[in-house]
């Protein structure tokens, strides 16, 4: 089943601020979704984003309407609400106010493409383990050693693909 052209052309056709959007379709024929272009469409006035289902949507319309096309992986769904929501969610974390800035930049993917470093809370033991001592060293350089290190462990041992 194919969405027809006029249907999703005249919906297209009915959003009233659109001089300045940039039209995504979510599609596995596009780019995979990445952190460096989630910060790109944050910087975008207005998104709008198109969903297909099943087969997808004529593909006329598409060439008429469509700037980018982007996927959320290499599968396939039933149709692109899940990959919107991804792509919603990811981006609004970049719009001013949602986090706080200094949430998004210690994190992964942000610190040059890095998975983050393991993360502790309360109590300092569990279950016959400790708390790493430099984290509670209040030390804060030594602190930011000790993650920076661990977030290159971490990411050679789970996403060596990350490190080439």
């Amino acid at each position: 089943m194919i969405m027809m052209p006029d249907v999703v052309y005249d919906a297209y056709s009915s959003i009233t601020d659109k001089e300045n959007a940039k039209v995504i379709y979510l599609s596995p024929q596009g780019k995979v979704l990445n952190q460096n272009k989630v910060k790109e469409l944050s910087k975008e006035n207005h998104l709008i984003l198109l969903c297909g289902h099943y087969e997808g949507i004529d593909q006329r319309v598409l060439d008429e309407i469509v700037d980018e096309e982007i996927s959320i992986g290499d599968y396939v769904l039933t149709g692109g609400e899940l990959p919107a929501m991804v792509l919603i969610d990811s981006v609004s974390r970049y719009v001013k106010g949602v986090l706080k800035e200094e949430s998004v930049e210690e994190e992964s993917f942000s610190n040059n493409q890095l998975l983050e470093y393991p993360q502790y809370t309360r109590p300092e033991e569990f279950r016959g383990k400790k708390v790493p001592e430099v984290l509670i060293s209040g030390h804060h350089q030594n602190i930011k050693k000790w993650r920076e290190e661990k977030a290159l462990e971490v990411t050679k041992k789970k996403r060596p693909d990350l490190l080439k």
